[in-house]
Parts: C-alpha cells; sequence; structure tokens
C-alpha cells in the first residue's frame, strides 16, 4: 500500500552542514568543498538506484555537473547564518516502476522548483532489502536569473520584532535605560531583516506537499491513492504514527527491537482494529437498511390487497392505537430534540476550536492580504517625498494580493484588497469574518433547520391523534390478531402497547461495546510493555552528540543529519 512522507529541511551553515556533504550523501559520490578545500565522501553507492539534476531556464550549462551547481552556491553564499540549500525528503510509492519513479521525480520537479527558478538535484534510494523506496532532492535556496545566467537578488523586508504576546518590542538605550526616540520624539521599535525567499514560506510548503501527492496519485490506481493532509485534517480518529529514522530500523535490522518501531506496530495494530470496528459497524447496518426495506415492501404489498367486504372489529383496539400514536410522536420529538441538543454542541465545539485555529482557507487569506497592508502602511508612514511612490507601490501590491487571494478563496464575494491602510484593515475583519462564517454555515443551518423540524413535532405532539389516524392503526392491529388467531405457528401480538419492548441494539450501543473491547486490549499491551520495559536493558544506548559512535559516522555525522529522515 502506498504511504505519503514529505519533508524539507534546510542545509544550514550554522548547524554545521554544507550543501557539499549534504551532495556527497544522496549521491554516493566524492564531493570536493571549494570554499573549504575539504573532500566529502558519505555515499553509500549501493543504495544510490538514480542521480539526476534538473535546470531552470537560463541556468548556465556547467550547472549539470551538482558539483559545480552547489559549490557555485556554497561560494556565492558568504554569511556564518547562510542557508545554501533545502533537502526534500519524498517516500515513493512502492506500486511505481523504476520509469514512474523517475517520472514523477522529475514532473514534480519541473512544475514546482525549476519553474520558480531553482535548480535541484535528485537522487533515489532504497534499503538494502530492495524496500522503502524514497528520494532526496537537494535544492539551492537561491533563484537563478534567466536574463544574466546567474544568481537572483533575495528581496528582504524590515518587520517589527515581537514578544510572546505579539506586541512590539522597544528599542532601549543602553546609556539611559530607557526607549530610544527620534529626533521628532517619536519612540523607537526592534525591527530585523527578513527574507523573502518562497520557498521559506509556509503556503509553499503547503503547495509542495499537495503537489506531490498529486503527482503520485496520477499515476495510481484508485484503491493506492495518498493524501498529504494530515490525520487531524482528514476528520480522522486514527492515530498518528511516530518518526523512526534510520537508527531504529537499523536496530530492527539487526535482530533486536526498537522502542520506536514497536510503538508504530502497536499503533498499527490499534487502528487496523478500528478500521475492523468501522467495517463490521458497516456491514450491520447495511443488512439493517436490507431488512427495513424488505419490511417496507411487505407492508406496500399488504395495503395494495383488496380490502375484504367485513371490517374486522377494530374499536376493540381503539385505545391501543390512540395509545401508540401518541407515544411514536413522543419519540419522534425526543429524537429530534435529542438531534439539535448534539448539533448545538457540534457548534460549540467547532467554535472553540476556531478560537485556537484556523482553516487553510483563513490563514492563507491572512497572509495574502497582510502583505497589502505592509504595503500601505509604509505608504502612510512615508514623508511627503516617498509617499507618492509608496502609494503606487501599494496599489500595485493590493491588486496583486487580490489576484492570489481570489485564488485563495474563489467563493469569497469581496476580494479586492483597498491600498488604503484603515481601509485594508477592515478588509482583513470582514474577510477573517465571512470565511469563519463560511465555515460555520453548514452547521449553524442544520440547528436552524432541527429547531423547525422540533417546534413542528411538538405542535404535533400537542394534537389529539385524528380518528382516521386511529382507526387505520386500530384495523391493523385487529387484521394481524385475526391472521394469528388463523395460523397456530404465527405468534400473538402484545394486547398492550404499555409492555416494556425488546432493547434494541441501537449505532452507539454497538460503537460503545466495541470500545469496551478496544481499551481492555489497549490495557492488557501496555500492561505488557510496561512488564518488558522492567525487564534490564542490555541494548546499546545510541548517542547523538558523539561523533565517534559509528551509527552517527554512518549517517555522516556533522554535516547537519543527513540520514534519510524517514
Amino acid at each position: 500500500m502506498a504511504i505519503y512522507h514529505l519533508s524539507v529541511s534546510n542545509v544550514s551553515r550554522a548547524s554545521g552542514s554544507r550543501a557539499t556533504a549534504t551532495l556527497s550523501y544522496i549521491t554516493g559520490k566524492r564531493v570536493h568543498d571549494e570554499r573549504r578545500g575539504e573532500t566529502y565522501d558519505y555515499g553509500r553507492k549501493e543504495r544510490v538506484l538514480r542521480v539526476g539534476t534538473l535546470l531552470p531556464e537560463g541556468a548556465p550549462a556547467e550547472f549539470a555537473d551538482p558539483a559545480v551547481l552547489f559549490n557555485a552556491v556554497e561560494l556565492h553564499e558568504t554569511g556564518r547564518t547562510a542557508r545554501p540549500a533545502k533537502k526534500i525528503v519524498v517516500a515513493l510509492p512502492r506500486e511505481f516502476t523504476p520509469r514512474q519513479r523517475v517520472q514523477a521525480l522529475e514532473e514534480y520537479i519541473r512544475e514546482n522548483l525549476n519553474a520558480d527558478g531553482y535548480a535541484a538535484t535528485y537522487a533515489i534510494h532504497e534499503d538494502r532489502e530492495g524496500n522503502n523506496p524514497h528520494a532526496h532532492i537537494l535544492v539551492a535556496n537561491r533563484q537563478i536569473d534567466p536574463a544574466t545566467g546567474g544568481w537572483a537578488r533575495l528581496k528582504q523586508r524590515m518587520e517589527y520584532v515581537l514578544d510572546e504576546r505579539g506586541e512590539r518590542v522597544p528599542l532601549i538605550d543602553p546609556e539611559t535605560g530607557r526607549q530610544k526616540t527620534d529626533k521628532r520624539g517619536r519612540r523607537q521599535w526592534k525591527r530585523t531583516s527578513v527574507s523573502l525567499n518562497p520557498l521559506d514560506r509556509k503556503a509553499k510548503l503547503k503547495a509542495l506537499r499537495e503537489s506531490w501527492a498529486k503527482t503520485c496519485n496520477a499515476r495510481l490506481d484508485e484503491t493506492a491513492r495518498i493524501d498529504h493532509r494530515s490525520l487531524e485534517d482528514q476528520g480522522s480518529d486514527l492515530e498518528p504514527t511516530i518518526h523512526e529514522g534510520y537508527a531504529a530500523r537499523a536496530i530492527e535490522r539487526a535482530g533486536g527491537v526498537s522502542e520506536r518501531c514497536e510503538a508504530n506496530r502497536e499503533i498499527r495494530r490499534s487502528n487496523g482494529l478500528l478500521t475492523a470496528i468501522r467495517t463490521e459497524l458497516g456491514r450491520i447496518f447495511d443488512r439493517l437498511g436490507e431488512l427495513f426495506a424488505a419490511k417496507i415492501r411487505q407492508l406496500r404489498q399488504r395495503q395494495a390487497r383488496p380490502e375484504p367486504d367485513r371490517e374486522p372489529n377494530w374499536r376493540y383496539f381503539e385505545g391501543d392505537a390512540r395509545r401508540q400514536l401518541e407515544a411514536d410522536r413522543a419519540d419522534h420529538t425526543a429524537a429530534i430534540r435529542g438531534k439539535l441538543m448534539g448539533a448545538k454542541a457540534d457548534v460549540r465545539n467547532r467554535e472553540e476550536w476556531w478560537r485556537s485555529h484556523g482553516t487553510e482557507e483563513f490563514e492563507a487569506a491572512k497572509q495574502i492580504i497582510d502583505v497589502a497592508r505592509a504595503a500601505s502602511r509604509e505608504a502612510r508612514d512615508a514623508n511627503v517625498f516617498k509617499r507618492g511612490r509608496l502609494l503606487r507601490n501599494a496599489e500595485q501590491v493590493a491588486g496583486e494580493q487580490s489576484e492570489k487571494l481570489r485564488g485563495a478563496v474563489p467563493w469569497l464575494e469581496d476580494t479586492d484588497i483597498p491600498s488604503d491602510w484603515d481601509q485594508a484593515n477592515r478588509f482583513r475583519m470582514r474577510a477573517t469574518k465571512a470565511i469563519h462564517d463560511h465555515d460555520m454555515q453548514p452547521r449553524t443551518g442544520l440547528v436552524d433547520e432541527l429547531e423547525r423540524r422540533l417546534e413542528q413535532a411538538e405542535r404535533a405532539e400537542g394534537e389529539k391523534p385524528s380518528p382516521e389516524q386511529v382507526k387505520a392503526l386500530a384495523l391493523r392491529m385487529a387484521e394481524q390478531r385475526e391472521r394469528a388467531a388463523e395460523d397456530p405457528t404465527q405468534e400473538t401480538p402484545p394486547q398492550a402497547p404499555q409492555e416494556p419492548p425488546k432493547p434494541i441494539r441501537t449505532k452507539k450501543a454497538l460503537t460503545d461495546r466495541f470500545k469496551t473491547r478496544l481499551d481492555e486490549r489497549l490495557a492488557e499491551n501496555e500492561r505488557k510493555q510496561a512488564e518488558k520495559q522492567a525487564e534490564p536493558d542490555m541494548e546499546e544506548t545510541w548517542d547523538l552528540s558523539d561523533p565517534a559512535d559509528p551509527l552517527n559516522i554512518g549517517m555522516g555525522w556533522g554535516t547537519g543529519g543527513h540520514g534519510l529522515g524517514l
């Protein structure tokens, strides 16, 4: 079965990582670092199945050699905290043929990286047993200018530094201990420079995750489709597995038992049990639906038969019929009232969720609008000499962000972001409220519908059954009694409907029963795990900080953690 995995990490010089060292690891080749004068040879060639480099439009031809490409970006990025590259790791579906793996990877790189001006090298790996197919994509963290063939200049902007409460941090004068002010007496606040590299944006990461799922699903059967969303976003109550990593799998291959692998096995067993419960419940409810449909057909056939000339003595059952109709109405009202309580609870839970979360559309809209707000704020605060140019820039940015907003939230009616600061703030409040109301509308609409139905049911419950309804039900009771008298094998129906009915096995009762069994099984597994942990641990420990540890040497210690990451 195909699984989904995509992770993005930075090759950061501040943490000791090098783009050339990472390249050596993923390609299994010796790579010389021209900036540091060092040579790296971390690769395990037997695990590398294919290596390829894809370049954007206008890139120099010599960049087709990945060693030249990543030495060039290392030489260009001179800062001590520079991040010359990013590494993307994706799981390749086992259903893919070798040709499909290459096609999917290269299509993904061209559409998501090359199209934006980024050069990238990929390497396809497998483990020793030929399992765990995955790919590493090393991306130069700076775009290539198609006009010059050189590295593009990254745009930056200044933003206020915010504290944990989201408030601006004052700029303190070390001599006086007070907040600094400018010549006009305006207070000064700490500011920092923020890179506008598209690969650093959260929206781009979400787009990369979604695009990989679409690229794979285009080549997979419907039964093997993958989903880039988390279990929480999918609305699933299954427990997600944890990250195992190369070291845990190495322990398992050596015949040991890794705690992380064992935890994942337990999670898969629990999820399998939950899935089996849902399957069994679905089968039961399908069977109940079939029985209900058969009963409906039987009743319709009985009603279609011509009535005999002699009318049964229905008045004997008149009182029972009236009480049965009143009880049915009361049950109907109670059922609607219970659904209404559940719907209102769902609205409250969703409102509580909104206080600390937001949908993808909500977060994307805020980020898009905030870009336009920042431009309008800059124009508002500018002096008279810069204001005209910045106002024109604010109008241009507002137009561009409006187009993005229409793409991110296509159903939103008003997507024209104003270029004025105050109007942009009011627009942000209206847009976020509209997204919130749009998300809540199905739930609030259900509450309104159930309240209307409850009002009708309560009104009907307060009215007496009509004589026609009482007679129709009493006739059916009388006919059933006569048929029972003619056929001794048929069970005689109960005389009085006030007798307690047999307990009904509802969906909730079945679910509670299965959950009880699941809790008992999980408790037994926890007890066994506790007994196992109480035994003396003879397993050799793995010291992540020790460069002499064999596992760290095998994973390229000191290169920023260039392990599989799967």
